[in-house]
């Protein structure tokens, strides 16, 4: 846990730029802006599929706006996201 006493959004980026990688299920607006940073700062991004919310949502957005997409990971399995997730991982530290 970082206390970062930036406000409930001030802290994402502070929570984003502390991960290797981000893993979003469903989620609201805040959700989407935590997904957002992190597409901006070329984070690792797994998404499980089929959930709503901002998860489908961004994917939706990126394949309208950015076809490469290549840090983002997507399944409907949530194992499997997760092993996706740690290979690229274990590819690039």
């Amino acid at each position: 846990m970082i206390f970062t006493g930036s406000g409930y959004k001030g802290r994402n980026v502070t929570l984003v730029r502390s991960c290797d990688a981000v893993i979003s299920i469903q989620g609201m607006i805040g959700t989407l802006n935590e997904l957002t940073i992190a597409y901006d700062e070329k984070k690792i991004i797994g998404l499980l599929l089929g959930t709503g919310g901002a998860s489908d949502l961004f994917l939706d957005l990126l394949k309208k706006i950015d076809k490469s997409n290549e840090n983002v990971l997507t399944s409907d399995n949530p194992y499997d996201l997760i092993e996706k997730i740690i290979e690229v991982l274990d590819r690039i530290h």
